[in-house]
């Protein structure tokens, strides 16, 4: 094809480039579709694809002398930088047919890959009014020079490419979101799952490393009065930093970050004044800051050995995990507060005061069944919570429900849980439409880390019919009278993490003889002395072999053999609830509670 005649300029090797282009959803595959095209279509050795980032300062290579890979990546260009910057600031295609006297071209990078470039034909690629990125194509065949009619028809191909593109680069953005949100809500879920300050911290910096490289890491915390800034956790810095490193709020890149409550990002330290020098061998720095209640408390600090290694989507990131990490840090400093003043006993007996205000002071009377519910607190008071919800004479709710995290903030989440359950269920039919709008009105009033678990059933006492809907809950079992076993998992996610989530609801019939069970997980996890946990098989083996007795009578049997798995005291507040069901079914209650 290097005879001007022989190209193919027809509109059916458009036709069949835009089918091939967009076939290619997945951003690799199409970069290696636009680098068969281009070659092609103009002749050429080598071809290059830049885009712009996401705060169009930096034009990313994404397609580089005909490799696309991580390394690839990191090169990037500035607006005029090279004659793909000049290309893309200048809205104007180019052919530079001896790069020998072109000063525009970086020819360092060409180095970086092992490629000599002597004569390129670049154009800008458009999408709408703007600039998407650059397309250039190096090193005409056969030593001839790229020419007008080379020009005329990559532009051509450059709207296919241009549409194929952004198809791409959204799917990849839709993509990699998904992918973040998956690791930020794990990460959430970690740090929760601790309340030491230094154990919180060193989780901070492992999890760091899963999003996002870096050569050294920091977590640095505002303390004392006045402020000072110490640097409490490390990766990759000269052993003792810890002891030596103190700043004043507005000293360096992480006191200006403090100071202003702003991220920064650095491309190269040595044209940043901020910039304190701990590291030799940094060349750029990210540090955004953690803020909780509009206070900031601290800083995530991450250096690179590589110029400009940082890109504004690691700001967007940085800043989700900075944000979750500030709860989680704020909650252990407090916590060790806590402890050093001796009053974890008093929070402690708050939270049980609150929780208990707002449990069932005794088991509802229903004619033709039995039911019976308590919660037994563990010494760390949970967020346990079940209910009996009057809506009409005939029909009675049932509900159950956990909260992540315990003591006073899983208390106060549960009463404001409680409180709009019963609030929608007077105002909704439709369980379904009951747990639509609370798990709206949670994920408005509480973080997304601070979910709860439920299960919510309607008892039709006339027809014995039982409709509900679980919300990420432990599924209810359902013993039938004949023996055979059923659980209640219809329904849908969590409650206040994801804001439009839809549930479904389910019915099933009530025979005579069938028993149901609702628990919580401190009830199937407790674990015993070796770490097993006690587990739904034991729970309906005991549901089974006291079938026959009433409903506060299974209760407790099935309570004491858990506290006798776990010898006498579980981690977790263990609530259960039971519904018998009978022709003339007589609530029976026991002599005593435990």
């Amino acid at each position: 094809m290097s005879a001007d005649r022989d190209r193919p300029t027809d509109l059916a090797f458009l036709f069949e480039a835009s089918r091939r282009l967009n076939r290619a959803l997945e951003l690799d595959n199409l970069l290696g579709e636009i680098r068969d095209l281009c070659l092609e279509a103009v002749g050429g050795e080598a071809v290059n694809v830049l885009i712009w980032d996401e705060d169009r300062s930096r034009l990313e290579f994404q397609l580089a002398f005909n490799r696309a890979d991580d390394e690839v990546r990191r090169f990037s260009l500035a607006p005029n930088e090279g004659l793909a910057g000049w290309i893309a600031a200048n809205d104007r295609p180019a052919i530079v047919n001896d790069l020998r006297w072109d000063l525009r071209y970086q020819h360092q990078i060409d180095r970086a890959f092992g490629f000599e470039g002597r004569s390129v034909l670049g154009i800008p690629i458009h999408r709408g009014r703007g600039i998407l990125g650059v397309v250039e194509v190096l090193n005409k065949r056969n030593g001839e020079e790229f020419s007008e009619i080379d020009q005329r028809i990559l532009t051509a191909l450059a709207d296919p490419i241009a549409v194929a593109l952004e198809n791409a680069l959204l799917y990849r953005d839709v993509q990699r979101r998904k992918a973040e949100s998956e690791i930020l809500y794990q990460i959430g879920l970690k740090l929760n799952q601790t309340l030491d300050l230094d154990d919180t911290l060193s989780r901070i910096l492992d999890l760091i490393g899963e999003v996002l490289p870096h050569d050294a890491a920091g977590v640095c915390l505002v303390v004392g009065e006045p402020p000072e800034i110490e640097l409490v956790n490390v990766r990759g810095y000269p052993p003792g930093m810890e002891e030596t490193f103190r700043l004043r709020v507005g000293e360096g890149a992480v006191g200006w970050v403090v100071k202003t409550g702003e991220p920064l990002r650095i491309p190269d330290v040595a044209r940043d004044r901020r910039y304190v020098m701990v590291r030799p061998t940094t060349r750029s720095e990210l540090v955004v800051p953690m803020i909780i209640e509009g206070k900031v408390i601290g800083a995530f600090n991450l250096e690179a050995d590589q110029i400009d290694a940082y890109r504004a989507r690691d700001v967007r990131i940085l800043m989700s995990l900075a944000n979750q990490a500030a709860i989680s840090v704020q909650r252990a400093r407090l916590h060790r507060e806590v402890l050093r003043r001796q009053r974890l006993e008093d929070e402690v007996a708050l939270a049980r005061r609150i929780q208990e205000s707002f449990l069932p002071q005794s088991d509802p009377v229903l004619e033709g069944y039995d039911v019976s519910g308590r919660t037994v607190q563990s010494l760390e008071v949970g967020g346990d919570l079940y209910d009996f919800i009057r809506i009409t004479g005939d029909q009675i709710g049932i509900l159950i429900a956990d909260v992540a995290g315990k003591g006073i903030p899983a208390a106060l989440i549960l009463a404001t849980f409680q409180a709009a359950m019963r609030t929608e269920v007077r105002n909704q039919y439709e369980l379904k439409r009951v747990l639509k709008n609370v798990n709206r009105l949670l994920c408005e009033s509480t973080r997304p880390e601070q979910f709860v678990t439920a299960f919510y059933g309607v008892l039709d006492m006339r027809r014995r019919i039982f409709t509900y809907a679980n919300a990420g809950h432990n599924p209810p079992i359902l013993l039938r009278s004949g023996g055979r076993v059923e659980t209640l998992t219809e329904g849908g996610l969590i409650l206040g993490s994801f804001r439009d989530v839809e549930y479904a609801q389910a019915t099933c019939d009530l025979k005579a003889g069938d028993t149901l069970l609702l628990y919580t997980d401190g009830a199937s996890e407790a674990p015993g002395s070796s770490g097993e946990e006690f587990g739904v098989e034991r729970m309906i083996r005991v549901l089974r072999g006291n079938r026959d007795r009433p409903a506060a009578e299974i209760r407790l049997a099935i309570q004491d053999e858990i506290l006798r798995h776990c010898e006498g005291q579980a981690n977790d507040d263990v609530t259960l609830v039971v519904l018998k069901v009978g022709p003339t079914a007589q609530p029976t209650k026991t002599g005593s509670e435990r």
